[in-house]
């Protein structure tokens, strides 16, 4: 080890350029964007930040440690401010403009845009959104920033890490040791997130924890250690060279097919799927810097390393486009041109972003900025900043608080009839009278059902019709609770033993959330014996919709007592019936669905 340092000391050592990182790094935010415009297109598209997380704990340890190597030890100060230079330029750039987009054409919204701005500003936003409980993969509400939760375990990891580095280097010095500690740290961080991790109860605080999601980066370091690319052979033997390029060949064939079969529901990625994923994120990685393998020249083309170096550009500007263009059309139902629009200004900022804050920031800091007139670049993006962030301030200051609420505090959760009935004022029967006194004339408009009494159980569906229904059948029982699985029906059900008698009408409408096995149905159908049951098929933009709606299909047919209330068939065409997120219901749609489960039920 004294060696290698007094030989570091007087030989430089070279970062070489890898341009097989950067075509990494394009197929990884390729996959991201495509699952973000439509996640039916590439189901596993969210791994490709995974992918990012491992580049990034690979190539700053390897940085550091070139450094060690060559100069005995690491300057975090200049660390951290060519970070600084690196990242916050363009972010802040991204969030000026997300503001003010918010203020021109979604004002409702700025209040709930604040506070992401805040929490982006400070790279706390993954822990902002597990305080809110935000679910990444359900994209039912307007919140462009929220791809910035992994930015911020980012910038929080690269805050930490060097520093614990630096003592560790110091005080065990065998790279060897260094290693085995941070793979059982890594070790610690998978076992945590298996442990804290619930099926089918959401997973916000494991997918957006630093702690939880550290392993991955982890992985990343050790490679550092064990494949350094300052150290690596140009000419290895031949044998060699094939080995590691049929490794990194096959480890890229297997990346690229999971991105199209891993489902952002399914348990397993958080019962160690996350890390096997990296595992094999870290084979492609040891080849594509290996300056002798084919897979390095591949993924070297010109056009994939054009991507590869914009690709912190794209990943920045992709969704807060996406969420402003797709917030005014349904989910699952977007006209070809949207998508098309959402390529053309995500490419269009992101080449914006890369030429003329990233690059000059990165290269020249805060000495891009000039107030001299002769220097017409630096002048104008001078001014240009001004006056951009005078908005900003306004808005950090409330300003233009009047304009809007932050619904995501303040959105009904649940509508719960054993306690609305306490509250509620029993509307007269007809028309459905309206605060602003506009009367909404339904499908049903002249009957109120008083002879029947059925229970209805629900997720954030039944939520939104819960008002609706309870006026038109007063003594309904509803039980409607967002983000609710069938699985947790399961224990729900047990609160209404009393509906199981054949003069008992049982309404369920589950499935929005996620999906359920034949037993789970079956189960859930038993709870309520010879009660008959209605079950609501579901439309949701969802890799489940179909699977669920056959398991409801098959179970009318095996069991008497089950109808089918075929909503799917209701909705088709019916774009108006749903807000943008495609799943939840617009007043028209609440009094279809209301209207369809009628029905059936009043059906002689």
């Amino acid at each position: 080890m004294k060696q290698n340092l007094e030989k570091g000391v007087h030989d430089k050592i070279k970062m070489r350029y890898m341009p097989g990182l950067d075509g990494l790094r394009a197929i990884a935010v390729l996959g991201i964007i495509i699952y973000h415009l439509n996640r039916k297109w590439l189901t596993g598209g969210f791994i490709g930040v995974d992918t990012f997380f491992v580049i990034s704990g690979y190539l700053i340890t390897s940085l550091l440690l070139r450094e060690y190597e060559e100069k005995g030890i690491i300057n975090l100060k200049q660390f951290w401010i060519r970070r600084i230079k690196r990242l916050l330029p363009a972010v802040v750039a991204l969030l000026i403009t997300v503001g003010i987009a918010t203020l021109l054409f979604e004002p409702q919204q700025i209040i709930r845009v604040k506070h992401d701005i805040i929490a982006a500003l400070f790279y706390v936003s993954n822990w902002w959104y597990i305080a809110k409980d935000v679910n990444y993969f359900e994209q039912f509400s307007f919140m462009p920033l929220k791809h910035l939760w992994s930015l911020a375990i980012e910038e929080q990891f690269y805050l930490f890490f060097p520093f614990v580095l630096v003592i560790l280097l110091l005080t065990i010095k065998k790279y060897r040791n260094v290693t085995l500690i941070f793979w059982i740290v890594s070790l610690a961080s998978l076992l945590e997130m298996v442990i804290i991790s619930q099926p089918n109860v959401g997973y916000s605080r494991v997918y957006f924890g630093t702690d939880t999601r550290l392993q991955t980066l982890l992985l990343g370091v050790i490679l550092a250690f064990v494949w350094p690319p300052f150290k690596l052979k140009a000419n290895p033997p031949q044998r060699l060279r094939r080995a590691i390029d049929g490794i990194g060949i096959g480890s890229l064939l297997i990346l690229i097919i999971l991105f199209f079969t891993v489902n952002d529901d399914s348990d397993w990625i958080y019962n160690g799927g996350f890390y096997l994923i990296s595992l094999v994120t870290l084979f492609v990685i040891a080849s594509v810097v290996h300056p002798s393998t084919m897979i390095a020249k591949f993924l070297g083309h010109p056009l994939l390393v054009y991507i590869g170096k914009r690709s912190y550009s794209l990943y920045l500007w992709h969704f807060a486009v996406i969420s402003f263009l797709h917030i005014h059309f349904v989910d699952g139902q977007l006209p070809i041109y949207v998508y098309v629009l959402d390529i053309l200004l995500t490419v269009v900022f992101a080449e914006l972003s890369y030429r003329y804050i990233e690059t000059p920031f990165r290269r020249e800091g805060l000495s891009a900025f000039s107030f001299d007139r002769l220097r017409k670049p630096k002048f104008i993006r001078t001014i240009v900043t001004i006056i951009a962030v005078i908005p900003l301030l306004l808005i950090f200051m409330g300003a233009f608080d009047r304009f809007g609420k932050d619904e995501i505090a303040n959105k009904a959760n649940s509508f719960n009839t054993s306690t609305a009935d306490k509250y509620l004022v029993k509307m007269m029967p007809g028309e459905n009278i309206k605060l602003n006194g506009q009367t909404s004339k339904s499908e049903n408009k002249d009957k109120v059902y008083t002879n029947i009494s059925p229970l209805l159980i629900g997720d954030s569906v039944m939520v939104d019709i819960g008002e609706e229904f309870k006026s038109q059948v007063p003594k309904a029982t509803i039980d409607g609770k967002v983000g609710r699985h069938l699985q947790e029906a399961l224990i729900v059900a047990n609160n209404y033993t009393n509906y199981n008698k054949p003069s008992n009408q049982v309404v369920l409408e589950l499935g929005t959330n996620g999906d359920f096995t034949q037993d789970e149905l079956d189960q859930l159908i038993s709870k309520f014996g010879k009660a008959k049951i209605y079950l609501v098929n579901t439309r949701v933009p969802r890799s489940w919709q179909d699977n669920v709606n056959k398991q409801l299909s098959d179970a009318a047919k095996r069991h008497k007592n089950v109808v089918l209330v075929d909503w799917y068939k209701r909705s088709a065409g019916h774009t108006e019936y749903f807000a943008s997120d495609g799943v939840h219901l617009e007043h028209s749609g609440v009094q279809a669905l209301s209207d369809e489960i009628l029905k059936n039920m009043t059906k002689k």
